[in-house]
C-alpha cells in the first residue's frame, strides 16, 4: 500500500501533508500547496522552478491561485495548464536544517531553486555538541539509520524537528492516518462531482486587516556567532555541487515590527553575512525585506494578497535578470 501511494500519489485529490517518508525520501517533496504536482509534471516540462522556503512560500493562508509560487509560474510561463513552478515551502522551516528540503529539491534536477529566508531563519542556536558542516544536514537519505544519527546533530531549534522525523518513521502504517482521511474525501467529492475545499481559506488562520502582535519584542540583537551562518555556505556548496541554479531571497517583513523586535541595521548585516556565504558559490541574493507597504501584512511577516503579487513581481524582474536562460 505504501509503495502504491508513493507511486501514485499526484493521482490522489489530497494536500497529503505528512512529509516524514522513507521510501525514495529525499525524492518526495514536501507536499502542501500542490507541491505534490512535481511527480507528474517535472519530467515533460521545459522548465522547473522548486521554491523552498517557510510558511511565507507555503503560503497556506490563501488561496492558491493567489500564491507567490503561482503568480510567479503565471507571469514566467504563461497560461499553460501546467505547473512549473512548485512550492516545497514548509511552515517554520529555519536554515539550520533547510537542507532536508534542499536535497528533495536538487533530485529533480531543477533548472532552479528559489530559497526564502527571513529574520526568523537565523534565530539563536545553542548545540548539544560543537557544529560542523555535516551538523546542517538533517535529511533521512532513505533509511532509520540515518535518522538516528540525527539524534548527535540537535539543538534548541532542531529538536522538535528531529524527534518528529523518528517518530513518524518508527510507525510507518500509522503516519498515514490522516493521508487516508483525506483520500476519503476526495473520492467522494470526485464521486458527486464538488471540488474538495483546502484548508487554506486565510479567514479560517487570521482576521484581515490586524496586525496581531503576538510575539515578544527587545530588540534583538545581531550576533554572528550564534546564528551560524556556515549551513548557508554548506547548503549553496551541496546544490553547486550538484550543478542546480539556485537564488536566495529575504522575505518583506512589516517595517513597524522589525524596530520594535530587531537592533536597528539587523538586516543590513544578515544580508553581508548571508552575501560572504552564497557568494563563492555564484548564488545571488535578492532582499525584498522592506518591499511591501506595512499595510498589507496580517502580522509581522504573513502577506495579504496584495502583498503577495509584489513580491512575485519582484521575484519575476529578479529571475529574468539573473537567469535569462529561464526565459528562452
Amino acid at each position: 500500500m505504501n509503495r502504491y501511494i508513493y507511486n501514485n500519489v499526484e493521482k490522489f485529490y489530497t494536500i497529503f501533508r505528512d512529509n516524514q517518508r522513507l521510501f525514495k525520501y529525499d525524492r518526495m517533496p514536501d507536499l502542501s500547496m500542490k507541491g505534490h504536482w512535481i511527480n507528474k509534471y517535472y519530467k515533460d516540462n521545459h522548465r522547473n522552478i522548486i521554491m523552498v522556503g517557510d510558511s511565507t512560500v507555503e503560503d497556506f493562508y490563501v488561496k492558491y491561485e493567489d500564491s507567490i509560487g503561482f503568480l510567479l509560474d503565471r507571469k514566467l510561463f504563461g497560461e499553460d495548464d501546467r505547473p512549473n513552478i512548485f512550492n516545497f515551502g514548509s511552515s517554520g522551516t529555519k536554515t539550520v536544517y533547510v537542507m532536508e528540503r534542499i536535497k528533495k529539491a536538487a533530485e529533480y534536477k531543477p533548472d532552479l531553486i528559489i530559497w526564502q529566508m527571513g529574520a526568523g531563519s537565523f534565530t539563536e542556536l545553542h548545540w548539544i555538541l560543537p557544529p560542523t558542516p555535516e551538523s546542517y544536514d538533517l535529511s533521512l537519505g532513505g533509511g532509520l539509520a540515518g535518522a538516528y544519527k540525527n539524534v548527535f546533530k540537535m539543538n534548541n531549534e532542531n529538536a522538535f524537528f528531529i524527534s518528529r522525523e523518528l517518530r513518524g518513521n518508527l510507525v510507518p502504517l500509522h503516519r498515514y492516518k490522516e493521508f487516508y482521511e483525506e483520500l476519503a474525501k476526495g473520492i467522494k467529492a470526485k464521486a458527486t462531482g464538488t471540488p474538495l475545499p483546502y484548508p487554506n481559506d486565510r479567514h479560517m488562520k487570521v482576521q484581515i486587516g490586524d496586525v496581531k502582535i503576538t510575539e515578544k519584542f527587545y530588540g534583538i540583537p545581531f550576533d554572528a556567532s550564534t546564528r551560524y551562518f556556515e549551513a548557508v555556505g554548506e547548503i549553496c556548496k551541496y546544490v553547486a555541487d550538484k550543478g542546480v541554479p539556485m537564488m536566495i531571497y529575504l522575505a518583506p517583513i512589516n517595517q513597524n515590527i522589525l524596530a520594535q523586535k530587531y537592533e536597528e541595521g539587523y538586516y543590513e548585516k544578515m544580508v553581508a553575512a548571508i552575501k560572504a556565504q552564497a557568494d563563492p558559490y555564484g548564488v545571488p541574493l535578492l532582499n525584498l525585506n522592506d518591499a511591501v507597504p506595512d499595510e498589507l501584512f496580517i502580522d509581522g511577516g504573513h502577506l495579504k494578497e496584495e502583498g503577495d503579487s509584489i513580491v512575485a513581481d519582484r521575484l519575476y524582474d529578479f529571475v529574468v535578470k539573473e537567469f535569462p536562460e529561464l526565459r528562452e
